[in-house]
């Protein structure tokens, strides 16, 4: 049995127990069941990890030597063969010499050949920083800062995330014909036409800074110290948290360069709001209405067009809105949370995967506090890779250098249709 199933196993058994004590009011079971639940989110976190250390293992095994496409992850037929400067630089990035180059760099600031080639072209591309010592980092660098970043949002487990190979503005077309029928004709008549909604979204490169991580010489000379974990925890956590704000709140000012977050765009776009009934309707026992019940989890999804509602879409939400949905049952005692005990297999709130953004609102009078929909809709673009800055004199002082990531990206709002929201009443 593997260690996740096993996992898996005790945390049912956990919140089987919780189950049981859910509705008492007795301080006791109160307390118990706050420290079950503090057992069994342990695990579930343990869980996650552990299948995805799984999963990431099972593709590291896979990965070869190969060109990256110019767009996406997808394998697309001749993007091997292409010959470009940034179809270049990809593939350079993904080999084990330009790894090993890029440890000797940020550990004694040695630019080996390779990476020096790496530096110019990035330059003569208009991509780098500008500073002395700007290069790319490796693949499996940016894989594990993605991971980070991941980790410390939410919108990139979520939307669909692209790489392309240079930071050009990007239009990317798309279409809705849901509204749309065919016709039955007779014998010689003529046909119609019907075009589908067409709209387009142009995608650009905004560029976001970790703004600089010192670290002091000594430290950084320790070849024992793992300098890759080091830079890309602290370079994940800055760049997660504000990239995943701009992709959730962005309304496309300076603050967020031209960013347009998923919220702000479906607010704009209109028509796709449920107003939240709360629990009241849904148990028989509250009557607040800033609350979330079960007809507001069906709302949701029935405010979709059936063409929208996919299997695989997604709620998402702050991390107190979950807590609260732990407990949630409806007025026949069943509950909206569903524990997986299947190993690869989530956890599903009223029948569907969810995802934790605690940039989104609590719930509370006016917040937008739940989406749902198919987040392939949403889109994120990543241009190129990330740059990483090595400051050799600036806190020499300090006996100290310093380092600094940056990226490019973008995001935008492709089918509002596809996506609907839970506002709460003001009163």
């Amino acid at each position: 049995m593997s260690i996740a199933l096993q996992l898996r196993q005790e945390r049912g058994e956990i919140v089987a127990a919780m189950r049981s004590v859910a509705n008492s009011t007795n301080p006791s079971d109160i307390a118990r069941w706050k420290e079950m639940d503090d057992k069994q989110e342990l695990l579930r976190q343990r869980i996650a990890a552990t299948e995805r250390t799984d999963s990431l293992e099972t593709e590291m095994s896979q990965v070869r030597n190969v060109p990256r496409p110019l767009l996406g992850n997808e394998d697309m037929p001749g993007n091997e063969e292409r010959t470009t400067p940034a179809a270049h630089l990809l593939a350079l990035r993904s080999t084990e010499p330009y790894k090993r180059d890029f440890d000797v760099y940020i550990r004694t600031g040695k630019v080996s050949p390779t990476l020096s080639a790496a530096i110019e072209e990035t330059r003569a591309m208009g991509a780098a920083s500008g500073a002395d010592g700007a290069t790319l980092v490796p693949q499996g660098f940016e894989a594990d800062l993605i991971t980070k970043m991941a980790f410390h949002g939410g919108m990139l487990k979520l939307a669909r995330t692209i790489t392309t190979s240079t930071g050009n503005p990007l239009p990317w077309p798309n279409f809705d014909d849901t509204t749309n029928v065919g016709e039955w004709l007779t014998e010689g008549s003529g046909v119609g036409s019907a075009d589908p909604i067409v709209s387009n979204v142009t995608l650009g490169a905004n560029l976001l800074s970790s703004k600089q991580v010192k670290v002091s010489v000594q430290l950084e000379q320790d070849s024992a110290f793992n300098m890759e974990g080091l830079l890309s925890s602290a370079f994940g956590r800055r760049l997660g948290r504000t990239a995943n704000l701009a992709y959730t709140q962005g309304d496309g000012s300076g603050t967020y360069g031209t960013i347009t977050g998923i919220v702000p765009a479906l607010v704009a776009a209109g028509s796709q709001s449920v107003l939240a009934i709360g629990s009241n309707l849904s148990d028989g026992v509250s009557t607040d209405l800033n609350s979330v019940g079960v007809d507001d989890f069906s709302n949701l999804v029935d405010k979709l067009d059936y063409a929208y509602q996919l299997p695989t879409n997604k709620f998402s939400f702050h991390q107190s809105t979950l807590n609260f949905l732990r407990k949630l049952k409806d007025k026949y005692g069943r509950p909206v949370w569903d524990v997986s005990l299947a190993q690869g297999e989530p956890d599903t709130i009223f029948g569907y995967g969810f995802q934790v953004n605690n940039d989104l609102a609590k719930i509370g009078a006016g917040n937008i506090s739940v989406l749902f929909g198919d987040w392939n809709s949403y889109v994120v673009r990543n241009a190129l890779g990330f740059t990483l800055v090595r400051f050799n004199e600036l806190y020499m002082t300090n006996y100290q250098r310093a380092f600094q990531a940056f990226m490019r990206t973008d995001a935008k709002l492709l089918q509002a249709a596809a996506f609907s929201y839970l506002i709460h009443p003001l009163s």
